[in-house]
């Protein structure tokens, strides 16, 4: 019985052995596919830390009205700055249109900035919102538009920076920055204060380059941002994401 026992044994043993080398060998199959899993797992990852897409939303601000060149516009800047800190690739989509505001653009423009698949959106609404202003109810309306805006990009795990409103009537859009940072608070999302960038200096307002402004109007008395405005604006909106935006991107890598 014993000699069957012992005669038994010898013959696994060699079975055994085979069997883990196979399985334990680099070249097994099993080996080869987690780990071509793994590289590939890699290369996605680190394509997605090469690009980011960044949609600006808002009005005459975003568009670069009375700007001279389009790389002077504050959306073209801070894509400028996120590359050169962060060494990625910025592609720049974004919807916005001179006068438009949160209730009409920003609303209706929800799904074609969803489609571009942005990981960064500013959101610029207010100054043209502040002009349809006749009480308390309208601050109402203009929370209640900003907030469906930001609700719907947020399921999307976009980085989103709310802007304050740009040199309109100081009291009044006092009282729409009042609604963008109590919205900001609400879905914790930060908000670039460009508020003291046209109340405390006029030379990010006077003077103008751009001569092919408008011809009917004194370029003169125009309220949009100069050059110099929209570089400090591009750096103060960079100011207020840096830090999240260097968590977001780790979260990639």
């Amino acid at each position: 019985m014993k000699k069957a026992i012992y005669l038994l044994a010898g013959a696994l043993i060699p079975i055994i052995l085979f069997s883990l080398c196979y399985f334990l060998s680099p070249d097994s199959p099993g080996v080869n596919k987690s780990k071509s899993e793994e590289t590939q797992s890699s290369s996605s990852l680190s394509k997605k830390v090469d690009k980011l897409t960044y949609s600006p939303m808002g009005d005459s601000i975003s568009a670069g009205l009375i700007v001279k060149n389009e790389e002077q516009i504050f959306t073209n800047i801070l894509a400028n700055l996120i590359e050169e800190s962060y060494d990625i690739q910025v592609e720049q989509k974004g919807v916005f249109n001179p006068g438009a505001r949160a209730s009409d653009l920003g609303i209706s423009s929800i799904e074609d900035v969803k489609k571009q698949k942005p990981n960064i959106v500013t959101i610029e609404y207010g100054t043209n919102d502040l002009l349809d202003y006749k009480n308390e109810n309208s601050l109402k309306q203009f929370e209640v538009n900003l907030s469906y805006i930001i609700s719907e990009l947020q399921e999307q795990n976009i980085l989103i920076v709310l802007v304050t409103t740009w040199n309109r009537d100081q009291n009044i859009s006092q009282l729409y920055d009042d609604i963008i940072f109590k919205v900001a608070s609400k879905y914790d999302i930060p908000v670039a204060n460009i508020r003291s960038l046209w109340t405390n200096t006029k030379d990010t307002i006077e003077p103008k380059s751009a001569d092919n402004f408008l011809k009917n109007k004194n370029i003169k008395d125009d309220m949009h941002p100069n050059e110099k405005g929209h570089e400090e604006i591009a750096r103060r909106i960079f100011q207020s994401i840096e830090p999240r935006l260097s968590n977001y991107i780790h979260l990639f890598k």
